[in-house]
């Protein structure tokens, strides 16, 4: 199974996204216009589009005939992007790349860092790409950067995060302590050149860095 692709209507570097054979693009409501400005998709390439269209009207879209329209209730317990995330899992995605969900309202983007953690719980992995940082979830597991890595990670926890170990960064740990009485202590860490590598036995971290150079 590839990977879901997911564009909202925040904010996002304008760059290519590259769909591959068995990728699904899914595209939230307003992400219609983010998905207009990319040169090198065209309306063939989106299989979804799912909103209540409060915001931009379904009229207005010019859709393939192949793309399968979700028109949700606009009086909902849901967001968009989330119903978008569900919709993908269904099919049996388990890989998230999900573009323009920060940006315009912090309740919003908080709502939509939280959807990491949900797939995370479902077994499935996830990675928000804003316009200058990738933001991802580690669950009692290590993430490796290879040498290509530049600029500044930080490293927030989310509950209590218990055999925390930075190997390769400019601030290293071992077997450290990260909880919400310390929030600060992960800031601004940074890449050297060299591989370097984040764990944890037990917790779930969030990862917020700039995308790789």
């Amino acid at each position: 199974m590839k990977k879901c692709i997911i564009i909202a209507a925040g904010s996002f570097k304008e760059k290519a996204i590259k769909k591959e054979k068995g990728d699904l693009l899914i595209v939230a409501d307003a992400g219609y216009k983010n998905f207009k400005k990319l040169n090198n998709l065209s309306l063939d390439d989106i299989d979804i589009i799912i909103g209540d269209f409060d915001s931009m009207k379904l009229e207005k879209m010019d859709l393939s005939k192949n793309t399968k329209i979700i028109k949700l209730n606009p009086i909902k317990d849901e967001s968009d992007s989330f119903s978008a995330v569900k919709e993908a899992l269904s099919l049996g995605y388990k890989e998230f790349y999900l573009y323009g969900v920060l940006g315009k309202r912090i309740e919003h983007s908080l709502s939509n860092i939280s959807i990491l953690i949900y797939l995370k719980y479902q077994g499935a992995k996830g990675c928000i790409k804003d316009k200058d940082t990738i933001i991802e979830v580690l669950h009692n597991e290590k993430k490796v950067f290879d040498s290509n890595y530049k600029g500044y990670i930080s490293i927030l926890p989310i509950n209590d995060c218990k055999g925390v170990e930075i190997k390769g960064l400019k601030y290293e740990l071992n077997d450290a302590i990260l909880d919400n009485y310390h929030p600060s202590l992960g800031l601004d860490n940074e890449f050297l050149g060299k591989e370097a590598s984040i764990s944890l036995k037990e917790g779930m971290l969030l990862l917020i860095y700039r995308e790789r150079i």
